[in-house]
């Protein structure tokens, strides 16, 4: 899904210096990408999927792209990344444009996220995505022979691969798929089973799934349930059971105007909407050449100062958004510059900031590519406010310019270049008590703008959700340049959370945290530069993992200093994610950190 190019180990050491943040480059637009990647919908182009051919109650539909869902009328148009949604009362069907019809019960929702027809060259694909409740379908032609062809209906932790023409897909806790003519491959990352004429295939949680016989009556109280009435006519749910001596019938209904509660509130309305000021200033940081004999170096050092300014806007408990203006300067440095030997071009910075809010003290670390042509950057942002005992993480975009270009496809001594840069990032930030895509799926519908019914929380699409444990004597090595000078001793136990958002994929979101000393004489944390090792656990789904952590450090005073690294699976090149902390203390103090990022299979999962 993403490629991470893996430089010569030039980056790391600068004669003799190593970066602060040894892969910052690599870790914030990987972590940036994961989470527009997981957590914000596809926008798809109108691509005309079908038609509503009939409706019953309340019923709209939320466009691709569109902030607010519109009311749903017979003859509108369904197109592909549209979410048809029914109310309590609501019932539809949809024809779609091969003639295939699906019919949606009350109180569900049915993303169309694919669908291509191509009778000519004898091909369909098409992937619908029932979020919740049940749907119907009706399938005249359920296999075509051309390479792609499809016709699946998926569940938050089931697919259907549609081989047979009528059934009814059901999702409440547990996934059921009832067969009434043909047959159906039913499937999750624990097994498949077969469904053929008169069974239903069910999954529960955490379990392969099963197939068994269906009674006529079973399936006529799941049909009744995705039928919308004809035109003119409303017809009422029949009861789940069906009493001994069932009262008489009662007068035909008049029609009658229903007057609908008035919403409810605006959820903005019953957010904190508390804001952080934010003061803060450069540290360090640098813009970096390559080419692709040497890799890359430094070739210029961001000054300590500058300005950082921004809110913080707490929309609820849990979290908010942000926005931060940031502007610094930079220059050729004679201890930490180093002049190419072949042609070069500036290719990436980054920069480490910390400073204040209205509730406490903030820390962070930016990374950027550089586009020549614009003098731009572009990269990611990531860092934490601490507000008493409670920890806020943010994560967010970064773009920006600088004034003055090192390199454009030369070489040689910069001595003497300086100039200016300035950036703006935004982005999101949460509660770190809990892992981070709980938090984003109350944040995002508060946010002013935020098209709120469109983002479907996570968890209710996710296949599952997992405990991840850090393993007892676990240690990452201190250093100075090269030399071990002590080590962290990493608290063990439950650690975090993992989150199986798509078979063999997903994300977690780990603590790691620790004490750390120094066991060489002399040296104190200013003397410390980089860190690394590897960290071992387990999960709750009986999967256990090695964790490569490669990363700078950043002395901020005598008692505090910034960390940041990737993260990997033990033996991969590409990371994984990354990690963002701090260590307290003069010679021996406190480690805190969260990891966040991409898990796959082999890493964490099965």
């Amino acid at each position: 899904m993403l490629k991470v190019e893996i430089r010569s180990q030039k980056s790391a050491i600068n004669n003799g210096v190593v970066s602060p943040v040894l892969k910052i480059r690599y870790l914030l637009p990987l972590v940036v990408f994961i989470l527009i990647s997981f957590l914000v919908p596809s926008i798809a182009f109108s691509q005309v999927a079908g038609r509503i051919t009939k409706i019953e109650g309340r019923v709209d539909i939320l466009r691709a792209g569109v902030a607010v869902a519109v009311p749903a009328k017979v003859g509108d148009t369904v197109n592909v990344g549209d979410i048809l949604r029914t109310k309590s009362d609501g019932k539809a069907e949809i024809t779609f444009i091969d003639n295939s019809v699906t019919t949606v019960g009350p109180k569900s929702r049915l993303g169309i996220d694919e669908y291509l027809f191509k009778p000519e060259e004898e091909k369909r694909a098409a992937s619908l995505k029932l979020y919740r409740g049940r749907t119907g379908f009706t399938v005249p032609r359920p296999v075509y022979p051309a390479e792609g062809s499809k016709f699946e209906m998926k569940t938050k932790t089931a697919v259907a691969g549609v081989r047979g023409t009528e059934g009814i897909l059901f999702t409440d806790g547990v996934e059921r798929v009832y067969v009434k003519d043909g047959v159906i491959e039913f499937a999750n990352p624990l097994g498949t089973v077969i469904v053929s004429k008169g069974e239903v295939g069910e999954i529960f949680h955490g379990r392969a799934p099963v197939e068994r016989p269906y009674s006529e009556r079973e399936y006529r109280q799941q049909e009744r349930q995705v039928s919308p009435a004809p035109p003119g006519r409303a017809e009422a749910p029949p009861p789940e059971v069906q009493p001994p001596a069932p009262p008489a019938a009662p007068p035909p209904v008049q029609p009658t105007v229903i007057t609908l509660p008035p919403p409810g509130p605006d959820v903005r309305a019953l957010t904190v909407n508390k804001k952080f000021s934010v003061s803060a200033s450069m540290r360090d940081g640098g813009i970096l050449w390559y080419n692709s004999s040497e890799g890359d170096g430094t070739a210029a050092v961001v000054q300590s100062g500058g300005s950082i300014s921004g809110t913080f806007n707490q929309t609820i408990l849990e979290g908010g958004y942000y926005s931060l203006n940031m502007s610094g300067s930079y220059a050729w440095d004679s201890s930490r510059s180093v002049a190419p030997e072949n042609a070069s071009n500036d290719d990436w910075s980054y920069f480490l900031y910390s400073g204040s809010t209205s509730v406490g003290p903030i820390y962070g670390a930016s990374a950027a590519n550089i586009s020549l042509s614009g003098k731009s950057w572009d990269g990611g942002n990531i860092g934490w406010i601490e507000d008493g005992s409670k920890k806020y993480y943010y994560i967010g975009e970064l773009s920006g310019s600088y004034s003055d270009i090192f390199y454009n496809n030369g070489s040689g001594s910069r001595s003497g270049y300086s100039g200016t840069f300035s950036t703006n990032a935004a982005g999101l930030f949460w509660d770190g008590s809990k892992a981070f895509w709980e938090q984003f799926s109350k944040i995002i519908p508060t946010i002013p703008g935020a098209k709120s019914d469109f983002f479907v929380p996570i968890t209710e699409t996710a296949l599952r959700t997992f405990d991840v444990s850090i393993s007892s004597g676990q240690y990452l090595e201190l250093k100075e340049i090269s030399t071990a000078v002590g080590s962290v001793s990493i608290t063990s136990g439950t650690a975090g959370k993992g989150i199986e958002i798509s078979p063999g994929s997903g994300l977690f979101d780990v603590n790691v945290n620790g004490s750390w000393s120094i066991t060489t004489e002399g040296k104190t944390i200013q003397n410390l530069t980089n860190f690394d090792g590897s960290i071992g656990g387990s999960t709750s789904i009986g999967t256990s993992f090695t964790m490569a952590v490669d990363g700078g450090i950043k002395a901020l005073n005598s008692t505090t200093a910034i960390v940041g690294a990737d993260v990997r699976k033990s033996g991969d090149t590409d990371a994984a994610g990354g990690m963002i902390g701090k260590m307290t203390g003069s010679t021996s103090g406190t480690f805190e950190s969260k990891a966040i990022g991409e898990i796959k299979s082999g890493f964490m999962l099965p």
